[in-house]
């Protein structure tokens, strides 16, 4: 299987022990999703409010075989995809900044694996 970064972080992935699993260069071309903001011409407590809409990432066309790291908001814009990854069970360093990740979320994969929700195990 084939894994393609399409973030502009490098991707690590540790073990339990904090060992180097495998490790993904940035992206110099991410996957992006835009936010449209308009005013809604309402406030509340004195802050006003916005409707947001998000526009569609420019993904690769899916390949058999290759899996795709993404952002989860990437992700929510393409609820369709079964082959993308986001970072999950982050590692932090003393200053809450992401260094690693030890799984990957995939993006529909219930359905993928033929699970349905009360079929999955409940992470705390």
């Amino acid at each position: 299987m084939l894994v393609v970064n399409l973030t502009p972080h490098v991707v690590t992935v540790v073990d339990e022990r904090s060992r180097v699993i495998r490790r993904w260069p940035g992206s110099t071309r991410p996957a992006r999703v835009e936010a449209v903001r308009v005013p809604v011409g309402l406030e509340v407590a004195g802050v006003p409010l916005v409707a947001e809409e998000r526009t569609r990432a420019d993904l690769p066309e899916p390949q058999e075989g290759v899996w795709f790291i993404v952002s989860s908001v990437v992700v929510s814009a393409h609820p369709e995809r079964r082959d993308l990854l986001v970072p999950s069970d982050l590692v932090r360093d003393g200053s809450g900044v992401v260094t690693a990740c030890r799984s990957f979320v995939v993006s529909g994969a219930l359905g993928r694996l033929g699970l349905r929700p009360r079929d999955a195990e409940a992470v705390p």
